[in-house]
């Protein structure tokens, strides 16, 4: 939690503000304790209005001031707050994008919102309220048994009975459900979770009628977290009411101390050592004293809460980075276009087997290449390696003659384009998801684009044209037109290297044969990579990579694998028979 302090750093003026302002607050109402004192026994008691008012008047003055200084503390609290989580959630934000997608998939996509959200909201109001009602609390704790002892020893008397009673059961409640806050933050993952796969796959749920069990799913899981949290109320319940009771007896036996002293006085015909306004002076500090030891009982668990959210959110700050940046100028390669395996193999964590095994081939600028093998043996494990979405166990990927870990990031992908097996849409027109890699590509480039990818084929039946709106995540077109906005997506980039991740799958014969004579029209020396289910569109590549449990079982022309390897040729028995007639 103290490393998260970092971000208050740079707001520590404002942050020193609210507990100076704070500290003046309660210093006024313990001022006006002192002077409702005076106006009862030099007031009141001796019948002068006079004092009355003039007291009353100077109270008035005083709340005045505890009021403003009540007022700059909160505005100068919630500043320094709200811009102590916007920056933390921020940066946290910022190292997520930055995780492999090995390690978003570890922290799961449901407790990462979690943790950006309500993690983050937990620590603001432990960092606002130790701004704010920490230092009321402690103030008033300080301050209040300073004032009683001034009034009377004997009075500090039940201030030592009373505060270590306090103390004691304040710290078993703390024990108890210390550790419960790190399953409530956990079972809020689980509900968010449902939630998450719910929504997402709402069509599947409603295909397969379990609507009933994903209900039951979520009632189990709220019902997990509310029990968590039912637990603290239910503890809250108990300690606070026998709190309550320890100062109703203090207060008790303030007015019976109090109470002999006057009655002794008043039986001995002698001046009283207290007078009642400084009995209930005395009554207001422990209350004030006791109900703050509650206030700091409270907030210990916020804090535990908090310091709960901060270990989550230290998971992820403190997580390395799989994925560095190299240091390689673009401007000083010599080939363009080329991608090679040398070796490579790869294993995802806590897998028992590789993924790739011992894999080699090179691709040349301009060439059409085909990746086709059965489903689970490695294909887009192998192209997710050449963009670095995960690095190679074993051997070299080079894209240019480079490494790809000797590239920053950000400029090999603007090297290498992918149009990935799911067609991820964000919320906006068809325009805008075309030109979300660049913002900045002109209406030529984005028409052209949109051409090539056959997306203008099924604009005239949308109302705005281009400017139509997709949807959330592209509800509003069909599989094969997300397709295509994908493709367009990815074609603008104008990158060297494209790779279609079984992009097309959805797209009929006719309209993807449209799409490869008119990417190899307008897009003759970009390399393309293609991963393929359907040997309809591989067998016009320039060659084809046969991967077989992640191995390289072969790698050459449709026609000479169709002599010479056997796996290709089952491939092509069981699908292309039925389709050579189409074709």
């Amino acid at each position: 939690m103290f490393k998260l302090l970092r971000y208050l750093k740079k707001y520590w003026f404002i942050a020193l503000l609210a507990p100076t302002f704070m500290v003046g607050e309660v210093a006024m109402d313990m001022l006006l304790t002192s002077y409702m004192e005076k106006m009862v026994d030099y007031g009141i008691q001796t019948m002068n209005m006079d004092n009355v008012v003039k007291y009353g008047l100077i109270m008035l003055g005083i709340v005045a001031i505890g009021v403003l200084a009540g007022i700059l503390s909160g505005v100068f609290t919630n500043i320094a707050a709200f811009k102590f989580s916007n920056d933390l959630r921020k940066d946290l934000y910022s190292k997520i994008m930055k995780l492999s997608l090995n390690q978003t998939d570890d922290f799961r996509t449901a407790s990462i919102i979690t943790r950006v959200t309500n993690d983050v909201t937990q620590i603001q109001s432990m960092v606002s309220m130790s701004l704010r009602m920490l230092i009321r609390a402690v103030s008033f704790f300080i301050l209040g048994i300073v004032f009683t002892l001034s009034i009377s020893i004997r009075f500090g008397t039940v201030l030592l009975i009373v505060l270590p009673i306090e103390v004691l059961l304040i710290a078993l409640f703390i024990k108890v459900i210390f550790p419960v806050f790190k399953k409530i933050q956990a079972k809020l993952d689980k509900l968010n979770t449902v939630v998450h796969e719910n929504v997402d796959g709402a069509r599947v749920v409603k295909a397969f009628s379990k609507e009933p069990f994903e209900t039951n799913r979520f009632v189990k899981a709220n019902e997990d977290y509310t029990n968590e949290n039912f637990f603290i109320a239910k503890m809250s319940a108990f300690a606070m009411p026998v709190i309550s009771l320890i100062i109703y007896v203090a207060q008790i036996v303030i007015y019976y101390i109090g109470g002999t002293s006057l009655i002794s006085a008043a039986r001995d015909y002698i001046e009283p050592t207290l007078m009642v306004g400084q009995i209930t002076q005395a009554n207001t500090y422990i209350m004030m004293v006791c109900m703050h030891m509650i206030m700091l009982g409270v907030m210990l668990s916020v804090f535990a809460r908090g310091f709960a959210s901060a270990s989550r959110i230290n998971e992820i700050l403190d997580a390395p980075l799989e994925l560095s940046d190299g240091n390689e100028d673009k401007d000083t390669l010599t080939e363009h276009g080329t991608i090679e395996f040398k070796n490579v193999s790869f294993k995802y964590p806590g897998a028992a087997n590789n993924a790739l095994t011992d894999v080699s081939f090179r691709i040349n600028q301009g060439d059409t290449v085909a990746i086709v093998g059965s489903t689970g043996c490695g294909k887009t494990t192998l192209v997710d390696l050449i963009p670095r979405f995960s690095d190679a166990t074993e051997g070299e990927v080079l894209v240019d003659g480079r490494n790809v870990k000797d590239f920053k990031k950000t400029e090999l992908r603007e090297t290498v384009s992918i149009c990935l097996q799911k067609s991820e849409l964000f919320e906006g027109s068809i325009k805008e998801n075309i030109s979300y890699g660049r913002c900045d590509a002109s209406d030529e480039e984005i028409n052209k684009a949109a051409s090539v990818a056959q997306v203008t084929e099924f604009l005239p039946t949308k109302e705005k044209g281009i400017d139509d709106s997709v949807g959330e995540k592209g509800s509003e077109l069909s599989g094969g037109q997300k397709q295509r906005v994908s493709i367009a997506r990815a074609l603008l980039m104008n990158s060297e290297i494209l790779i279609f991740d079984d992009s097309t799958s959805a797209l009929d014969l006719v309209t993807e044969s449209k799409l490869h004579d008119a990417l190899k029209r307008e897009y003759p020396n970009t390399t393309l990579l293609i991963v393929a289910q359907r040997i309809a569109t591989a067998k016009h590549a320039d060659k084809i990579i046969v991967l077989d449990d992640g191995m390289v079982s072969g790698f050459d022309t449709h026609d000479n694998l169709m002599k010479n390897n056997a796996i290709y040729q089952d491939i092509y028995n069981s699908q292309l028979k039925k389709e050579e007639v189409i074709d």
